[in-house]
C-alpha cells in the first residue's frame, strides 16, 4: 500500500472536494482520482459516491479514516525517529593496523549510534574528504589538509612468537634482522619508509609471508613462521614486543574530520583516547 495514497485519501476526506483536495497537496486531479481508485480496489469496497459534479463519502470511507490517521501518524513518527538516528549516527574510519584497545575507546567516546569502516590510511582520508565519514582514526600523513588532531606518536617495534631466537631479548639491534624469515603487512602504512631505512642499513629479510590481514599477520608471528615490525600499540596476545636499535621508523596516530559533525565527534574522541594513552601504548 502507498501512504501517499493514504495522504490523498485524508485531504480528500478534510476538504470534501476533488479539486480543493489536488491543490492542497499539489497533485492533478487525474491523480488524485486514480489514487483514491486504487484504494478502493485494494480494500475491495467503494470509498465515494459521485454527487452533482464532485464524491460523497460513504460510511466505509469514514471507518478507513480512522485507521488511515492512525497509519499516517506511525509511519510520520517513524521517519523522524530514523531521521534522528541517521543524523545522530557518526560515521568513524579505523586503520586496520590499529589495536583492539584502540577499537574499544571509540566505541566508549561517542554516546550515539556508531558506524564503523576500516580501510587503509589513503582511503579514509579520501572518505572524509567526499564527506563518507565523520571522523577517522588513522595514522596521519606528513602534512595533513584536512583539521586533526595528533593523539601520540609511537614506534615501530619487532614482533615475534614465544618460540623465535628474539623472544627473551627486550632489545635487539637492527642488523641483527638480517635474513630473519618476516612476515610482510600488506597494509601497513609505512612499508615504503620501512623498506628503504632497512635497504639503508643494508638488511634483507626472507619474506615467508605476505598478508593484508592483521590478524592473519599476527597469527603467522604467533606460529614461529616469522617475524615482523609493527607500531607499538599493535599488540596482538601472545606476542612479544622488542625494541629495534638504530630503526627510525614511527608513526603519528590522530583523528581527521572535515565537517562540523565530525569535528564533534573528533573532541569526544580525543578526551576518551588521550585519557587511556598510557594504557593503549603499553608493549604487549
Amino acid at each position: 500500500m502507498n501512504v501517499h495514497h493514504l495522504r490523498y485519501f485524508l485531504a480528500m476526506m478534510e476538504t470534501g472536494s476533488v479539486s480543493r483536495a489536488a491543490d492542497r497537496i499539489g497533485i492533478t486531479q487525474p491523480t488524485l482520482s486514480v489514487a483514491l481508485k486504487r484504494l478502493e480496489n485494494e480494500f475491495g469496497a467503494p470509498l465515494f459516491a459521485a454527487e452533482g459534479r464532485g464524491l460523497r463519502a460513504l460510511p466505509s470511507a469514514r471507518r478507513l479514516e480512522q485507521y488511515a490517521r492512525i497509519a499516517v501518524r506511525a509511519m510520520s513518527e517513524a521517519k523522524r525517529d530514523l531521521d534522528s538516528g541517521a543524523s545522530n549516527r557518526l560515521r568513524v574510519g579505523l586503520l586496520p593496523s590499529l589495536s583492539p584497545g584502540w577499537l574499544a575507546a571509540v566505541v566508549r567516546a561517542w554516546d550515539g549510534p556508531l558506524q564503523i569502516v576500516e580501510a587503509s590510511a589513503d582511503e579514509l582520508q579520501e572518505q572524509v574528504n567526499r564527506e563518507s565519514l565523520d571522523t577517522v582514526l588513522t595514522a596521519l600523513p606528513d602534512n595533513p589538509k584536512s583539521p586533526h588532531h595528533v593523539i601520540q606518536r609511537e614506534p615501530f617495534k619487532l614482533f615475534t612468537g614465544n618460540t623465535h631466537e628474539f623472544a627473551r631479548q627486550r632489545r635487539v639491534a637492527l642488523a641483527a634482522l638480517n635474513q630473519q624469515p618476516f612476515v610482510l603487512r600488506l597494509s601497513c602504512e609505512r612499508t615504503g619508509m620501512g623498506r628503504r631505512l632497512v635497504e639503508v642499513a643494508r638488511i634483507r629479510f626472507k619474506v615467508v609471508a605476505k598478508t593484508k590481514q592483521e590478524a592473519t599477520a599476527a597469527a603467522l608471528v604467533a606460529t614461529g613462521l616469522g617475524c615482523t615490525l609493527a607500531p607499538r600499540s599493535w599488540g596482538f596476545s601472545g606476542l612479544n614486543s622488542i625494541e629495534v636499535a638504530g630503526l627510525q621508523l614511527d608513526r603519528r596516530i590522530g583523528l581527521l574530520w572535515k565537517t562540523t559533525k565530525g569535528a564533534r565527534g573528533a573532541t569526544k574522541m580525543i578526551s576518551a583516547l588521550e585519557a587511556q594513552i598510557i594504557a593503549l601504548s603499553t608493549p604487549a
